[in-house]
């Protein structure tokens, strides 16, 4: 987050805090002041970066999303309050959300070995898909339909608030009949895997495109993998289009086939045969019951809560950019009144040239042009101390930087003949308030580690640290100091990557570009950081920038890989594995990710091939376990043992050599050399559930009462959520 100092203001909004960057755009906390002083309450007010506003097809995007939301009036869409401009730049004021996306909770579960609770998911789904559904029946000004399409319908674009509340966000590329689409003809937007196989054919496309987007998160909830996957784009993009795939249950036996039914109805490749409406399928699941019956919102927002508690690193963003806002008691009227205006910032009337209403001129579908809550006095949801202690209800944003889309349309031309400069206030209110916020900000800079120590001095700090937060917090503000070398710049994001201090990372990194933005060590500082604080389109826009600064340097492709892992998606790990490994044809690490990605995704001969070019280089423990597996599916069991020998030889507490051992052992009929390999495994697996449901299955086969009674117990023991699942599965 970025403490504006003194309030910057854009039309009747005072802007405080910068609270995210993305590649075409900014989010700001303001709050709206009428001109008698009173305030409205805090949103969010999003703008292009200054260098697209010239970009005549970006600000048509941006004004075409800002045009579609405001038509939708819905608990679960997102608000626009208002759509303006000044002095050429267009702004949207949005609601203020605080939380995460369901993209961003599965993330975390999948983190934790888990996956979300399907009761928790399913209402997640089901509100989702109300807002979605009143998008689909919304109707312009003149009462006619907007035939609205979302297109871009994904757990990325989903809102999950710390209160339960549910709501879709971005409709940046979505198209109604009377305004288009926010892309240009043509070209395919969007995440190609929730995409419709007449969205892939390039056929006529309705809202029924949004309901197979909705069966694809569901069948990722009941699946833990996507219906339709393949070794590259264009083989993702063939089976989406043949509409082939296999049923739920083919993966989890235990799910409900009421569920299943639903599922398979939504991803028909008929758009005939699907759900007609989204209110259908919201029917639908709603009717299944039992393990499949839907969380209240109140389970929900426990659910957000425990993965995401206030000291998360966004939701703390959030806190200080609200304490950052001065609309408290003890200020003078004149300090929270709006600057006297001038021709260019006129009250948002339709003789106002200098402000633009949301309005298509061949459609005259217009949105509202004066904020949603006209303020007379203010809110009953204000603190005591005039900060809101949470965003009022109905007002919100989500404020990921890496949830903001490209969309904005062309600037309004009359505006630049219309410029006006603001009657000027008093500058001693702004100078008062500056020194305090020094005063402030360098007793928060000393109390972070930075107070007037040299970056050598933070540095030998951080070097002598015992604990991973004593050199985060040594390191805090080191980018500020003057005498900052990029050389200590660089060992500082190395002792943060050591200790996993992901967010001291990503602040230093921050600093680190504005002073080097050609340097290519800070992007992939940024791109480490956003990974592992689960911002996956920074950190592919931070490797991108990094992969053009040096496109030789295998690291950038390195992080995308780690982060499509993270996402569960092989084919993109794979695909970046690859690329790393091409640029760095000797080394033997990447050699061995390429070939796990290759053996995991069924290509043996070109796993077997990869992971034998690795273990010419070097031995790597990894390697020889990953090639024994390929071994096995082949059938050549006595070279699988020989490798895994030499690889429990070298690395005795490698879990996955162990595990395949134990595979090996049982298909050459040794079932209690077996047994005891998987038990060494579990000894090693932690969160990993994969040996002791193997011996699971073994004792079912084995028809060993006791021995399967012990194994049993372990599941429920070491996984008590999902021990009955899992032990449903081993015993089919």
């Amino acid at each position: 987050m970025e403490n504006l100092g003194s309030p910057v203001w854009i039309g009747q909004y005072r802007l405080t805090s910068r609270i995210a960057t993305g590649g075409m755009a900014e989010v700001y906390v303001g709050r709206h002041i009428s001109e008698d002083g009173t305030f409205g309450p805090m949103v969010a007010v999003k703008k292009l970066l200054p260098h697209l506003v010239k970009d005549s097809a970006i600000v048509r995007m941006f004004l075409n999303e800002a045009r579609i939301t405001a038509q939708i009036h819905h608990p679960n869409v997102v608000r626009i309050f208002e759509l303006g401009q000044v002095s050429g730049e267009p702004f949207i004021a949005m609601e203020l959300l605080e939380g995460r996306t369901f993209a961003d909770l599965r993330a975390r579960a999948a983190e934790d070995g888990k996956r979300m609770p399907l009761p928790v998911a399913l209402r997640i789904l089901c509100e989702a898909c109300r807002g979605l559904g009143a998008a689909h029946e919304a109707k312009d000004d003149d009462g006619q339909p907007l035939s609205l399409v979302h297109r871009d319908f994904t757990p990325d674009n989903v809102h999950v608030g710390v209160k339960g509340e549910i709501k879709v966000i971005d409709f940046g590329i979505a198209k109604t009949a009377n305004w288009g689409a926010g892309t240009e003809p043509g070209t395919l937007k969007g995440k190609f895997f929730y995409m419709s196989p007449e969205m892939i054919l390039a056929k006529p496309v309705d809202h029924r495109a949004d309901i197979f987007a909705a069966g694809v998160m569901l069948y990722e909830q009941m699946c833990g993998r996507r219906p339709f996957t393949g070794n590259s784009v264009d083989e993702v993009v063939m089976r989406i289009a043949e509409g082939k795939l296999q049923p739920p249950s083919a993966f989890d036996p235990s799910l409900p086939r009421a569920l299943e039914a639903v599922c398979l109805t939504a991803l028909n490749k008929n758009p005939n045969s699907r759900f007609q409406t989204m209110g259908v399928f919201i029917d639908a699941m709603e009717m299944v019951g039992g393990e499949a019956q839907l969380a209240t919102n109140e389970e929900v927002a426990d659910y957000v809560g425990k993965l995401f508690p206030q000291t998360d690193r966004q939701r703390e963003t959030l806190r200080r950019a609200r304490e950052a806002d001065p609309s408290v008691p003890g200020l003078k009227p004149d300090e929270l009144r709006v600057p006297a205006l001038g021709d260019d910032d006129l009250p948002p009337t339709a003789a106002s040239p200098g402000r633009v209403k949301p309005q298509d001129e061949h459609s005259g579908a217009t949105a509202r042009a004066t904020p949603a809550w006209a303020p007379t006095a203010p809110l009953a949801e204000e603190s005591p101390t005039g900060v809101l202690d949470h965003p009022p209800s109905g007002a919100a944003i989500h404020i990921a930087a890496d949830s903001i889309e490209a969309s904005v349309t062309r600037s309004n031309p009359s505006a630049e003949a219309s410029r006006g400069k603001p009657t000027r206030r008093s500058n001693l209110p702004v100078i008062l308030g500056v020194v305090g916020l020094l005063v402030v900000g360098a007793a928060a800079f000393a109390i972070l580690g930075g107070g007037g120590s040299s970056a050598k001095e933070q540095l030998a700090l951080a070097e002598q640290a015992t604990t991973p937060e004593e050199k985060g917090r040594a390191l805090q503000g080191l980018g500020h100091a003057p005498d900052v070398s990029d050389e200590q710049l660089q060992r500082a994001g190395e002792l943060l990557v050591a200790a996993k201090q992901w967010a001291v990372a990503d602040e230093v990194a921050d600093d680190w570009l504005k002073r080097s933005p050609k340097n290519v060590e800070p992007h992939l500082l940024k791109a480490r950081a956003a990974v592992n604080l689960r911002k996956g389109k920074r950190a592919e826009t931070e490797a991108a920038e990094a992969s053009a600064l040096a496109p030789d340097d295998p690291r950038p492709d390195i992080i995308v890989a780690e982060l499509r892992e993270l996402q569960a998606d092989s084919p993109g790990a794979l695909e970046a594995w690859t690329k790393a490994a091409r640029k760095r044809p000797g080394d033997a690490q990447l050699l061995t990710r390429q070939g796990y990605w290759l053996s995991q995704s069924g290509r043996l001969d070109d796993a077997a091939d990869v992971l034998g070019q690795a273990l010419k280089k070097q031995f790597v423990p990894e390697a020889a376990a990953e090639l024994a597996f390929v071994k096995l599916r082949k059938d050549q069991y006595g070279e699988a043992l020989s490798l895994l020998a030499k690889a429990l030889k070298e690395k005795p507490d490698l879990m996955v050599a162990h595990y395949y051992r134990a595979a090996v052992l049982y298909q050459k009929g040794d079932a209690k050399a077996a047994r005891a390999a998987y038990l060494e495994a579990d000894k090693l697996a932690g969160a990993d559930s994969r040996p002791l449901v193997a011996l699971c299955e073994l004792e079912v086969q084995q028809q060993t009462t006791a021995e399967l009674e012990d194994v049993k117990k372990r599941l429920k023991e070491r996984f008590p959520a999902d021990a009955d699942k899992l032990i449903a599965g081993c015993a089919k």
